[in-house]
């Protein structure tokens, strides 16, 4: 049996300070690889509080490789790449492992090498394979044809070097029944690594929690916004769990490590109304005295009532609205969001009904912004009224049509042929900073607004009393 490890990596500049949160993409590896006969190991390096940068830096992650590497028996390492800013850490990790051990074979997955993996291949050598979007088939693959010393030209989703040129193999379909799917394997860390404070959580049953469990329950987006990249990693094709194998979930990690607050994660949740139905009425069913919140958010134009008052019943007492844009003809006509303002309301007024926290999230900066359509965000923002409202600035993901549009515009103010390197692109810390150029407006005129949108993230009154020390 070989011994795989999976490795995520230390946080990001801009958040060292946070939490660090559940691996949950490589605990779903990590069960796939052992339903497979491999040993999989997952080592987190956002828990071990390393150096920002430095030597000291190196010689730590170094110490820890060495260290932890005495105990298992590997030929393969992969490593999470979520994001572009991420993958500077993952460089550095995959280069340390080199030094340590050139045989070890270094497979990257995630949003970034998805994108970018023939740029990775071409330039850095420390990286032996690119897993494109999902990563089960084609982690496994790689490392059973390392193990019985096959090719890698049948490996769906695939990027590999074969000799000095870059070798794609397109991935023929997603996995379509992800119910076969082993639970994750939540043995493969210490849960509580990543415990922490919460107090600024809304939490109405006033129970202790001192973690967010995330829970995910299908996969992929079947709609094309034009700033979004969801679609890109894992497809149209809606799949989903059973409700009784989401629970099933949930009950287990309630029973076993006594957690009660679970973060669901899914791209999309309420695609299918009756799934989101049949797991809460399985919640209730089981008398789980839980609470969650929907983190990524409802789609709004196929929320009503029934849906609300069940997601209720059940626990949820937080959950995001992605509106995205407080202008309905850029919502509608630009980002293809087919979700008008009277539904936004209607779907607030069922959320509201429960006294449930909500969460707005909104995105400035698109080609098409002005200071009208900004002006409309920030009126939309005060009729609205939700607790915060999260405003980001526009990331043009490489594939989106928004980044398609801003290249042949000419609309790029940063250098995009360094977006490959993650060279301070996309970074948590450069809050300010914008990497488009509207039309018909300027940077100084988003930068301003900036500042007013800051200044409204915590709105009402209980959201600022949960958050007084920062706000």
């Amino acid at each position: 049996m070989m011994d795989v490890l999976l490795i995520q990596p230390d946080k990001l500049p801009g958040l060292r300070t946070t939490r660090s949160s559940i691996p949950i993409s490589l605990l779903y590896l990590g069960a796939a690889l052992r339903n497979r006969g491999y040993q999989p190991y997952i080592w987190d390096l956002s828990t071990q509080n390393l150096p920002a940068e430095g030597a000291e830096r190196r010689e730590k992650i170094e110490s820890f490789f060495r260290k932890n590497f005495m105990g298992i028996s590997t030929k393969v390492v992969g490593i999470n790449c979520f994001t572009t800013m991420h993958f500077p850490l993952v460089r550095e990790i995959a280069a340390i492992i080199k030094s340590i051990d050139e045989n070890i074979k270094i497979i990257i997955g995630g949003a970034h090498p998805t994108f970018f993996g023939e740029d990775i291949l071409k330039n850095c050598p420390e990286i032996d394979y690119i897993s494109i979007g999902e990563g089960e088939e084609t982690i496994i693959g790689v490392i059973d044809a390392i193990t019985n010393n096959m090719g890698f030209s049948e490996i769906p989703a695939l990027l590999y070097r074969d000799g000095k040129s870059v070798r794609t193999n397109n991935r023929i379909e997603y996995i379509s029944d992800i119910e076969s799917f082993e639970m994750p394997a939540w043995d493969l860390i210490d849960i509580s690594l990543y415990r922490g404070n919460y107090e600024t959580y809304y939490n109405p049953k006033k129970q202790n929690f001192s973690l967010t469990v995330p829970i995910i329950t299908s996969r992929s987006c079947p709609f094309s916004c034009s700033f979004c990249s969801a679609h890109l990693i894992m497809g149209k094709k809606y799949r989903k769990k059973s409700a009784i194998q989401v629970v099933d979930e949930i009950q287990f990690i309630h029973e076993r490590y006594g957690e009660n607050y679970f973060a669901f994660l899914d791209d999309i949740i309420n695609i299918d109304k009756s799934h989101v139905i049949d797991i809460c009425k399985e919640i209730v069913k089981r008398n789980l005295n839980i609470q969650f919140s929907i983190n990524q958010g409802l789609y709004i134009s196929l929320v009503d009532e029934e849906m609300v008052d069940a997601l209720y019943e059940a626990g949820l007492v937080t959950v995001s609205l992605p509106i995205e844009h407080g202008d309905e003809n850029i919502r509608r006509n630009v980002l293809r969001k087919k979700l008008t303002n009277d539904k936004i309301y209607e779907v607030a007024g069922y959320i509201k009904k429960h006294n449930i926290f909500t969460i707005g999230l909104f995105i400035m900066g698109f080609p098409e912004e002005t200071e009208d359509t900004l002006e409309r965000t920030r009126k939309f923002i005060i009729d609205l009224s939700l607790d915060i409202n999260g405003v980001s600035n526009l990331i043009p993901f490489p594939r989106t049509s928004i980044h398609d549009q801003a290249v042949r515009d000419g609309l790029f103010v940063v250098d995009t042929g360094e977006v490959w390197e993650g060279k301070a692109y996309f970074d948590p810390g450069n809050r300010n900073d914008f990497f488009i150029k509207p039309r018909n407006s300027d940077l100084n005129v988003l930068r301003r607004y900036r500042k007013i949108f800051d200044d409204m993230y915590f709105f009402t009154d209980r959201a600022k009393n949960l958050n007084q020390g920062k706000c």
